[in-house]
């Protein structure tokens, strides 16, 4: 026998009664004894609460609800399988009945628990009322149960405690009588003396919990809206998922914590005998749900869930003086107890000098009320003092064996400090079922989605990115990043959302990530002007976990504002060199808000695009290897313009293909003169630990002196042809020395400069050709023959993979895997 349950959001219209009575006539096409608990219609707890309360306080408009309240379910009625004024009597029958008890309340000016009991299992004996009609009248054969027959309590009114030795026994010995399905009114009962109480609210989950138990049921099937307990609040957490299975105690840690799939007590008459309950979906009804069983000893640990508690608040005692009062820890629980306040969770260092407990908002005053009147004496003497922190959230990572898995704990903590996220407190329990956590109400769901992230790695991980400036390079990694996301779907364990696109002109957001396949038009069509503060502002509000900022506008106007976004805890890659090339001291600031922050500052692009040259200069450096000296070509464009140079070609022409094919600025002269050439040398020297300022570097200006005051560009184009004797000249004397040309960077330990050069066929940047870059690294360990890298190291295609492979570096720092 089964015994399944239906909640109010299952039941909220005449539709969707209308899929229960479509899943009920399958069980009973293959079984014909079955019971079925209902709640009350979705809405009508709450709206007899508030009825009760208006006649209480003398509001005659209590009546004017009472007959919406009529109108709901007789409209509800008469839209089923039924004999509609047969059930409009019942139902009026039974409102004229709850009328008749409101008149009285309203009269005395009094309600109490016993008489609210009453009125609330009015919900529940409405929809029951009518579903059985339904039910027969869709061919099922039925009869109409009220628990309050069978279930006994005490006379705790509002959330009364059950006599499972009476309960029992009545309820075997009705079913023993019946070959029906019965349907059942959950969350009511009543006392030995037949007074009404009800079990709390979500008590309809219990009601069938208790029958399952009596009656030895096959199973508890728990019908509600989602497709089973979720591995996190999917309102919050994008990528939670319904589990398949969970033990009976994991299930009761996530549902105290604030899951809402199951109410708590629930499991115990389940658990006592064994039966498994299954969570089904109503809207879904061939999900496979998910099944709470007795827990497998061999069954290793497994994160089943994180639950979250909205808004708690903590109250610490501390003092100097706390390890020299005597029992200080049992007169905080005995002061709390005394006025019933409820603890969530508790916290004590090992010097005993502070304690806190987190507590309800609710009760929060009222228990430093107690705390204060209980140490009055040592507030007064300044031995101890009481402090209320207030809008915090508290986060449960549910799972059987948290104690006996290595590095759990610290696999959470992580997760959070690597999205800025400092935790205020942190309990974990000798039940070996849950860490808990309490944290700023402000980073709750960036908490769960980072949570959730690092501990189901079964699942996709989600990195948020939010670029600036979708010009060649930007969209040349849109276009990338696209391309490579179909695959994936498919094969990769990291997905990229583009949560914020931003060009000169227009921005857009979209926390679910705007379409690739037509960022351009959705970016065109946005209505939002783009503004960088803005911009910078919604990035962080928004909140997103594993957020990375990335800058391609190529403007100095962007760097300024790195401090700041790293400080909100968010990575940042670019392949602008502005802040590197900068100060020193800003230099450093940016490293050491990263660091201090949790986050990265990865910026591989800046020098050679996608040449891995940035990195391989730390990597030497934190493997404490001295760099002694570097030789360097940096600039894809000057690099293709003195390679062709070596043939029989004017260099003006040479400067204006370079420019026609896209390898240099539309202003020649930005390259020319080689001050972006140096920045990529100062980067350099800096990585390698040198503390140097862009004033160090010597630079070559490659402008002839006289051509240096043309103001235009155009004017300049014009005249680029007066350079050719220069180079023609330049160009000879290297090739008397059998020699060639190379502007070049050079920096050894004390001096550095950028220059052109005459370098021999002994060289390593002899055979350079086209446009590639190339960086010989001289150290302790590479002291004769340098480190040479080389390869192309220019174009907006290179450059986005450099900028990809820096969000990947990103993502691995964050914990998550890619491929």
């Amino acid at each position: 026998m089964k015994v399944l349950k239906f909640g109010g959001s299952s039941v909220g219209s005449s539709e969707r009664i209308k899929a229960v009575l479509s899943i009920l006539k399958q069980v009973y096409s293959k079984e014909k004894k079955f019971a079925v608990v209902f709640s009350a219609f979705q809405g009508v707890t709450d709206k007899l609460e508030i009825i009760a309360k208006l006649a209480a306080d003398g509001n005659k408009s209590y009546l004017e609800e009472l007959n919406e309240l009529r109108e709901k379910h007789i409209d509800i009625a008469t839209k089923l399988p039924c004999d509609p004024e047969k059930l409009t009597e019942s139902i009026n029958v039974l409102l004229n009945e709850l009328e008749n008890l409101l008149k009285g309340v309203n009269l005395l000016k009094e309600l109490t628990p016993r008489s609210m009991d009453y009125i609330y299992s009015f919900g529940e004996r409405l929809s029951c009322a009518i579903i059985t009609e339904s039910l027969k009248h869709s061919g099922i054969e039925c009869g109409f149960l009220d628990a309050r027959k069978l279930i006994r309590t005490n006379d705790k009114f509002g959330k009364a405690e059950v006599d499972f030795t009476a309960s029992n026994k009545l309820i075997t010995e009705f079913f023993n009588k019946t070959d029906i399905v019965q349907i059942v009114t959950g969350f009511i009962a009543s006392s030995e003396n037949g007074i009404s109480t009800t079990l709390g609210r979500g008590g309809s989950d219990y009601t069938a919990s208790i029958l399952g138990a009596a009656l030895n049921a096959e199973e508890i099937q728990i019908w509600t809206d989602v497709d089973g307990i979720m591995t996190a609040d999917p309102r919050k957490v994008v990528d939670a998922h319904s589990l398949k299975a969970v033990t009976y105690e994991e299930a009761s840690e996530m549902s105290y914590f604030g899951a809402k799939v199951i109410y708590p007590p629930t499991m115990k008459p389940a658990m006592d005998k064994k039966i498994k309950i299954r969570i089904k979906n109503t809207f879904n009804p061939n999900a496979r749900g998910t099944v709470i069983v007795e827990r497998e000893p061999e069954v290793k640990f497994n994160a089943k869930g994180i639950s979250s508690i909205d808004d708690v608040s903590i109250i610490r005692v501390s003092g100097n003086a706390m390890p020299g009062i005597e029992g200080v820890s049992a007169r905080i629980f005995s002061a709390l107890a005394r006025d019933r306040i409820k603890i969530l969770l508790i916290t004590q260092g090992s010097s005993g000098i502070s304690i806190s407990v987190a507590l309800f908002p609710g009760e929060a005053a009222k228990a430093m009320n107690a705390l204060r009147e209980e140490f009055k004496l040592e507030i007064y003497e300044n031995r101890i003092e009481t402090e209320l922190i207030e809008n915090l959230s508290m986060i449960a990572v549910v799972g059987e064996d948290m104690l006996d898995t290595p590095g759990i704990t610290g696999r959470v903590l992580q997760s959070l400090g690597r999205n800025g996220i400092n935790v205020i407190a942190v309990a974990q329990g000798s039940s070996q079922l849950n860490i808990s956590l309490v944290i700023s109400r402000s980073y709750l769901s960036k908490a769960l989605n980072a949570l959730h992230s690092a501990l189901f790695l079964d699942r996709r991980k989600i990195l948020n990115l939010f670029l600036i400036g979708p010009g060649l390079v930007g969209s040349s990694l849109l276009e990338y990043i696209n391309a490579r996301y179909k695959d994936v779907k498919k094969d990769y364990s990291t997905r990229l959302k583009i949560a914020g696109i931003a060009n000169s002109k227009k921005m857009v957001f979209d926390k679910n990530g705007v379409e690739l396949n037509n960022w351009k038009d959705i970016l065109d069509n946005s209505d939002t002007k783009s503004e960088v503060e803005q911009f910078i502002s919604k990035m962080k509000e928004m909140n997103l976990p594993n957020s990375i900022f990335i800058d391609c506008s190529g403007r100095g106007a962007i760097a300024p504002y790195y401090r700041d976004i790293l400080d909100a805890s968010i990575s940042v890659t670019t392949p602008n060199k502005v802040a590197n090339s900068g100060s020193y001291q800003n230099y450093l600031t940016l490293r050491e808000t990263a660091a201090r922050r949790n986050v990265r500052f990865e910026y591989s692009a800046n020098v050679g695009a996608g040449l891995p040259i940035i990195s391989a200069i730390s990597e030497m450096v934190r493997n404490s290897d001295k760099i002694t000296r570097i030789e360097a070509v940096l600039s894809g464009s000057l690099s293709y313009i003195f390679n062709r140079f070596r043939n029989e070609e004017k260099i003006s022409q040479i400067i204006l293909d370079a420019r026609k094919a896209g390898f240099s600025e539309p202003d020649p002269r930005d390259d020319l003169n080689g001050l972006d050439f140096a920045r990529k040398m100062l980067i350099l020297i800096r990585e390698a630990g040198f503390e140097f300022e862009p004033e160090d570097i010597k630079v070559e200006n490659l402008i002839p002196q006289d051509m240096q005051n043309i103001t235009n560009a155009e004017d300049f184009m014009n005249s680029i042809s007066d350079m050719d004797d220069h180079y023609k000249n330049l160009k000879k004397k290297a090739e008397e020395k059998k020699g060639r040309l190379c502007y070049m960077g050079s920096f050894d330990g004390k001096k550095a400069a950028v220059s052109l050069e005459c370098i021999d066929n002994t060289h390593p940047f002899f055979s350079l050709d086209g446009s590639g870059n190339i960086a010989a690294i001289y150290s302790d360990r590479y002291h004769d023959n340098p480190l040479v890298i080389q390869g192309d190291g220019a174009g907006a295609r290179l450059t986005a993979t450099g900028i990809f492979a820096d969000i990947l570096k990103i993502s691995n720092y964050l914990g998550l895997t890619y491929g």
